[in-house]
């Protein structure tokens, strides 16, 4: 299997400019594996994005660990997965993933905190 598969049509995913979500599938994988992809690219959970990815989750799955990722451009998302990591794969023990793209419609940001009591903080200014 490529390790680009992809989920929408597109002349080229790389000359698109939109927002992508990119699912990867690691198959085979552990989650103590994968974070040790994040620690050798100096990521952790909870901790800060990259430039040109807005936002990251992971989960173990029946057969591996699955990352879903939206990125502000698939070119974006590419030049990461070439420079940072697919030289870095091997080292955490992983095989290369299985890449799903999607073209995305649209995505919401991080909400307001939650109040200490559970209630939806909630902001008098808009």
């Amino acid at each position: 299997m490529s390790v680009l598969a992809q989920a929408r049509p597109s002349a080229s995913p790389t000359e698109s400019t939109a927002v992508v979500a990119v699912v990867l599938d690691f198959v085979d994988a552990t989650l103590p594996q994968f974070d040790r992809l994040l620690d050798s690219m100096g990521l952790s959970p909870g901790g800060p994005g990259l430039p040109g990815s807005i936002f990251h989750w992971s989960r173990r799955t029946a057969d591996g660990v699955r990352v879903t990722e939206v990125w502000d451009s698939h070119r974006h998302f590419e030049d990461f997965f070439h420079s940072e990591i697919a030289p870095r794969l091997a080292e955490a023990g992983l095989r290369a993933p299985e890449i799903t793209t999607y073209e995305v419609h649209g995505y919401l940001t991080q909400g307001p905190p939650v109040a200490q009591d559970g209630d939806l903080a909630r902001s008098t200014e808009r």
